[in-house]
């Protein structure tokens, strides 16, 4: 054999080495990744689940249900929701009483970011503006919602673990400002054109409707503005600006629809599950006092075999019973839409700053009226609404703000706390004219929402504004308080 010969077939078997070598590198690269977990996805799935979450679980989620307790849309009658009725410290004081909700946030501010990182220069989506857009409002909208449930937050070191393990808390004041910028940048980037395919029908929202999102944007701010009303008396004027580019009508507003199958109306859900809540007596009277044709819809008969009559719980005082007061008929539609911000509230805020102002707000309330009956899904709801706005002799501030309060019934009570607080401190402590509530408890009615127990008990930083915070005397920011 010629020395060539060699040479050739040693070539070939190192080139059959290198090459054998090189396939089971390849393959130990791929069994050292999951498929299943992939490192980075479009940023359509994560807008997908991250609209979802903010649902089920930030606007109709834990939040919600213990504000709608507190401004007694509805009595605790069972379990943690009585001990929360009958203001039991061992319920209103612990850090696990709100943790799921406090959680979710946190994974949705999350989510946000991360759709925000795929679409900024580095991210595998560059220049996806519309998504990043969708994203900043949805953050804003979280956002906003946590640090007014909580007050003084972890913000600016909270989504960065590498460097921040133990998140320091961020003032509610700084927390707004950044809330304001974040919204600003995002109407701008869902009005700049790119080269993406739009979002579609991963936008469970608004199915990829941009111009829709710009509108919950300024609707968004002008809610913000307006909570600020108490510390700040000259934003009725910006208030009124942001709703002029908000929604022109309901069909604009921001509803998450459910399909009563695979997604289904937490409050719905909650019912059939637990039946921790029923009929609120002070609800009640408030409405038969105006003869609100709602009545029917908000108050029926609890569903158990032995109840045939619709009996309502004393505020503060009813017994624990999951089978004895009245439901809302709404409980028995798994379909009913969560509202993140309805039309019917956008016309209260306008009615509201207004009446501030000096002016008249009824033809702005007139419209939220109308817009709430609609959404109350009554038969004959705008017939019904003219026949009721007709029977009111004056819709000054406190009509104004009694209607807005019915009308965030079921799917707003976040808001109506909102409300809450911020008239209370600006009528100088004495509870707003507009509703008579009843809980004899009422030096225990809780101005803050307690911190998740996760971070509690894992951020020394989170545990020291535990220990400090007082959710009984402590006001939030906007409400006048230090934290």
């Amino acid at each position: 054999m010629t020395i060539k010969k060699y040479i050739n077939k040693f070539a070939i078997a190192l080139l059959a080495t290198v090459t054998l070598f090189s396939c089971s590198e390849d393959k130990m690269d791929e069994i050292n990744q999951n498929p299943n977990n992939p490192t980075e996805v479009a940023s359509n799935l994560v807008l997908a689940d991250l609209i979802n979450r903010t649902a089920v679980q930030i606007a109709n989620g834990d939040f919600a249900f213990y504000a709608s307790l507190y401004v007694e849309h509805f009595v605790g009658t069972h379990n943690q929701f009585f001990q929360a009725e009958i203001r039991d410290d061992g319920q209103l004081t612990v850090s696990s009483t709100y943790n799921n909700s406090w959680n979710g946030a946190y994974t949705a501010l999350r989510d946000s970011k991360d759709v925000i990182r795929i679409c900024s220069e580095e991210g595998h989506e560059a220049g996806n503006t519309s998504n990043a857009g969708i994203a900043q409002v949805l953050m804003a909208y979280n956002l906003a919602i946590l640090t007014d449930m909580c007050g003084d937050v972890p913000w600016s070191e909270a989504l960065d673990p590498d460097e921040h393990m133990l998140p320091h808390l961020d003032k509610q004041e700084d927390i707004y400002k950044e809330i304001f910028l974040m919204i600003d940048d995002a109407i701008i980037n869902l009005e700049t054109e790119n080269n993406y395919a739009n979002i579609g029908m991963y936008d469970i929202l608004y199915q990829g409707q941009l111009d829709l999102w710009v509108k919950f944007a300024h609707g968004l701010k002008a809610r913000l503005l307006m909570r600020q009303s108490h510390i700040d008396a000259s934003v009725y004027d910006q208030v009124l600006e942001e709703i002029k580019l908000s929604f022109a009508d309901a069909s604009e507003e921001a509803k998450y629809l459910y399909n009563g199958g695979s997604t289904i109306n937490p409050y719905a859900l909650l019912w059939g599950i637990r039946r921790q809540y029923g009929a609120s007596k002070s609800m009640h009277d408030m409405m038969t006092a105006n003869n609100d044709p709602r009545l029917g819809r908000y108050f029926i008969p609890n569903d158990h075999d032995d109840v045939t009559e619709l009996v309502l719980g004393a505020n503060g005082q009813n017994e624990q019973n999951q089978n004895l007061y009245g439901m809302s008929d709404y409980f028995n539609d798994r379909t009913y839409p969560t509202q993140f911000l309805s039309f019917h509230e956008l016309k209260f805020l306008e009615a509201e700053a207004l009446e501030r102002k000096g002016q008249s707000g009824a033809e702005a309330a007139t419209a939220a009226i109308k817009a709430a009956f609609i959404y109350a899904d009554m038969e004959e709801g705008a017939q019904k609404a003219e026949e009721y706005i007709a029977t009111i002799d004056n819709l000054d501030i406190d009509r104004i703000m009694a209607e807005k309060y019915i009308s965030s019934y079921q799917s707003e009570s976040i808001e109506a706390y909102n409300d809450f607080r911020r008239l209370k401190a600006m009528n100088g402590g004495n509870h707003p004219s507009y509703v008579h509530f009843l809980n004899p408890k009422e030096d225990k009615f809780p101005l803050r929402y307690t911190y998740g127990a996760d971070d509690v008990n894992n951020n020394a930083n989170v545990r020291e504004a535990y220990q400090k915070v007082n959710v009984y005397t402590d006001n939030v920011w906007w409400a006048g308080g230090q934290y």
